[in-house]
């Protein structure tokens, strides 16, 4: 498949495509659930605003509500700003 996608020009479309399976597991949707959960639980005991968090965790507004709409497929540097914002490390934030 990798090979036809080069032939097709496109071969982070069909990447994206073999992961798809892997977005739909139960864990991963656990781990998100709970991931967005504690983002919007520790946003609510801080008393910040969405923009607020956003911006003491050094990312968009609209990274930020991705992250507490429970989005997929965020990066490990997006659960580090998390984690520096908040003042938390990274266990914190998957744990419910």
């Amino acid at each position: 498949p990798f090979i036809a996608s080069l032939q097709d020009g496109n071969p982070e479309a069909t990447k994206r495509a073999e992961r798809t399976p892997q977005y739909k597991s139960r864990t991963y949707i656990r781990l998100q659930a709970i991931l967005a959960e504690n983002v919007r639980r520790l946003r609510d005991e801080h008393g910040w605003t969405q923009e607020e968090a956003a911006h003491r965790c050094s990312m968009s507004t609209r990274l930020l509500q991705s992250v507490e709409a429970g989005e997929p497929n965020l990066t490990l540097t997006t659960v580090a700003r998390l984690c520096d914002g908040f003042g938390i490390d990274a266990a914190s934030l998957f744990t419910k």
